[in-house]
């Protein structure tokens, strides 16, 4: 709770200088009370509500802690306080978020910068401008390919991510990635394509039950987390939603999790009844 503020002003500070920030809420409060939270304090970095640690990997005693992957994809930092001047460091060797290895001439820093700002559009329109001038020099064709390349290579990844996502019924994933396409392609072709693609969700009456069914499970997870509930009310309300959800493919998701609760309530009954002769 404490951290939250704090990474807003980090969140502004650095997001356009390479700092990409993602948050693990680690406590059982009911869904409704994280989403108040996150609008009173104006959050505007993932929140993952998902915090599953059985093996106890993370390591950390109490919170909030930090932990800085460096621009080596390795952790640069763990742990509470004192974390910024390592954060500067990493900072400080990457000039164009996303664009490591390229050598940026003059001609194309515009382009680079609206590349680091993720506005893919504008860069691969800035990039192809300087390119076209006929004093450019080789070194501003070679960065100017690149960046474009570079471009090509961010709409592939996510255009495939959205439509696994739609083949996988993992609906809201691919709402959201065709949402980051229609912004960050803004006014293309790609860009009307991602539009058109989220209107056939919005009418997919499919779609929509498989959204509605994902954030109810999630909604229920926390609350019977949050109230400690006995595994007989799980059980109870986990066939409440199979059932009220059974034409959505979560209906078949939380089946296994009912089997399992169901034998395990099974096993604790009767090692009840053995320590009662």
């Amino acid at each position: 709770m404490r951290q939250l503020p704090h990474m807003n002003e980090l969140q502004e500070k650095y997001a356009g200088k390479g700092l990409h920030i993602f948050t693990i809420y680690a406590q059982n409060h009911p869904v409704e009370h994280i989403r108040s939270l996150v609008k009173d304090k104006g959050i505007k970095y993932p929140l993952a509500l998902s915090w599953q640690d059985e093996e106890q990997r993370w390591d950390m005693s109490s919170l909030p802690a930090v932990w800085i992957i460096g621009t080596d994809g390795k952790i640069a930092f763990t742990g509470k306080g004192s974390y910024e001047k390592v954060l500067e460091e990493q900072l400080a060797k990457v000039k164009y978020p996303g664009l490591g290895g390229v050598n940026v001439t003059p001609e194309l820093e515009s382009a680079a910068k609206a590349f680091a700002a993720r506005d893919y559009a504008q860069a691969l329109r800035l990039a192809e401008a300087a390119a076209e001038k006929s004093d450019a020099s080789d070194a501003t064709l070679a960065a100017a390919e690149a960046i474009s390349e570079r471009v090509a290579d961010r709409l592939k990844a996510l255009k495939n991510r959205a439509e696994v996502a739609e083949v996988e019924n993992a609906w809201r994933l691919a709402e959201a990635t065709w949402q980051v396409i229609e912004r960050r392609f803004a006014k293309t072709d790609e860009a009307a394509e991602a539009a058109a693609r989220l209107q056939k969700i919005k009418e997919n009456k499919k779609a929509q039950l498989e959204m509605e069914a994902e954030t109810a499970i999630h909604v229920l997870d926390r609350d019977l987390q949050f109230k400690e509930a006995a595994i007989e009310e799980w059980i109870d309300s986990y066939k409440k939603f199979a059932e009220k959800y059974k034409e959505s493919v979560w209906a078949e998701k939380v089946k296994p999790a009912i089997e399992r609760m169901e034998e395990d309530k099974k096993a604790a009954d009767e090692e009840k009844k053995k320590a009662q002769k």
